[in-house]
């Protein structure tokens, strides 16, 4: 009888570790997690237009002038699609259309900046961000 009441006890007592022991890990996950999320954020640019820039910069290669007419191209299209939102009313005329003729003439004034050698890089790029576009228009018809 105190054999079996000693193997309760002990069976107890590991369950209860192993319960601790896998609380404290997922708070200290959890907390390098927030930790490793807060500093990306830091290096994360704040706008969609330097976060376009920052990634083209990575995947292309950028010289420090075609960054700055790239960039400009960025905000010029960006202001462009707000004024789309603006003017118009997405039940009665999608944004789609007119949204897709700015980005196209932002993307030919993008290539006719960069040299031969990025341009392939920069294909690449547009061809990853309009299927991450086309998967996002069909999760949100779902």
């Amino acid at each position: 009888m105190e054999s079996k009441t000693n193997s309760q006890t002990k069976a107890r007592l590991i369950v209860v570790s192993v319960f601790v022991i896998g609380f404290a890990a997922g708070a200290l996950a959890l907390n390098l997690y927030q930790q490793l999320s807060r500093s990306s954020e830091r290096n994360m640019p704040h706008n969609g237009t330097e976060f376009l820039l920052k990634r083209m910069n990575d995947k292309v290669g950028l010289a420090s002038d075609q960054q700055e007419q790239i960039k400009k191209i960025l905000d010029e299209t960006a202001d462009k699609y707000k004024d789309i939102r603006k003017e118009m009313d997405p039940v009665v005329k999608p944004f789609e259309p007119r949204f897709n003729t700015v980005r196209q003439e932002s993307r030919d004034r993008i290539r006719a900046l960069l040299t031969p050698e990025q341009l392939p890089k920069y294909e690449q790029m547009v061809q990853e961000h309009d299927k991450m576009r086309e998967q996002e228009k069909e999760r949100s018809k779902k």
